[in-house]
């Protein structure tokens, strides 16, 4: 979402149509630069080091799971709108009734090397990564890293940047630059804090950055993008 400069006012209303409860939450900021693509994995209109763009596909998953939708839109009136859809049950659900699983939609195809130093988000961003199809291999420091990569293919790096006892994110790329050619370009590195300045500046060096190239794409309208790679 847009900052706008101004307080802000935020409104969430709730009401049932059509066996359906609906709950729209509007703010009167700058609304969303891309309503359509909010969902998508990786998406984020935030600097560097501020995030990976989890948060909202994962809601998608959550909610699609659950039988409903989520929507976003730009009001006319200014701000943006996310409307949430769930079936309402309308009474306790007898043993024999049950909603039929949506089948999740495949939105990246590839194998990603996935590496943290914490078990709990490893597993967390695992099950994310896996939700969305691909294939995830899990690593938890820089040697076992290095022994995976030169042993076998991937398709993108997802990495943690400050790995404890692991190198910077410019060594990283150095390195993967000359045993890996070519996969530096499918690198991103999270950061579960603000990155410092010496590494915001090396991540945000246009002539590192990834020019939008994706994984193999299932859905002509979702890409695997890199908002914090090269």
């Amino acid at each position: 979402m847009l900052e706008s400069g101004k307080a802000n006012c935020l409104k969430v209303r709730g009401y049932t149509l059509e066996d359906c409860v609906h709950i729209e939450i509007q703010d009167s900021g700058g609304g969303i630069r891309e309503p359509k693509r909010i969902f998508e994995p990786f998406y984020t209109t935030k600097s560097v080091g501020k995030g990976t763009g989890l948060g909202l596909s994962i809601c998608y998953g959550i909610i699609k799971e659950h039988g409903g939708d989520i929507s976003a839109r730009n009001s006319l009136d200014g701000g943006a709108i996310i409307e949430v859809r769930l079936p309402s049950a309308g009474k306790a659900a007898t043993a024999d009734y049950a909603l039929p699983l949506q089948r999740r939609e495949i939105v990246i195809e590839g194998t990603i090397l996935l590496v943290d130093d914490e078990e709990a988000v490893i597993e967390f961003e695992r099950d994310v990564l896996s939700g969305a199809g691909a294939q995830v291999v899990t690593l938890m420091n820089w040697e076992d890293v290095k022994l995976a990569l030169i042993s076998r293919q991937f398709d993108a790096i997802m990495m943690n940047g400050k790995m404890p006892g692991g190198w910077s994110p410019k060594q990283v790329h150095k390195w993967i630059s000359k045993n890996c050619s070519g996969l530096e370009s499918h690198l991103l590195f999270t950061f579960s804090s603000v990155a410092e300045p010496e590494e915001r500046a090396f991540l945000q060096d246009p002539q590192r950055r990834s020019r939008g190239r994706s994984l193999h794409e299932s859905h002509p309208h979702r890409r695997f993008e890199r908002r914090q790679s090269f």
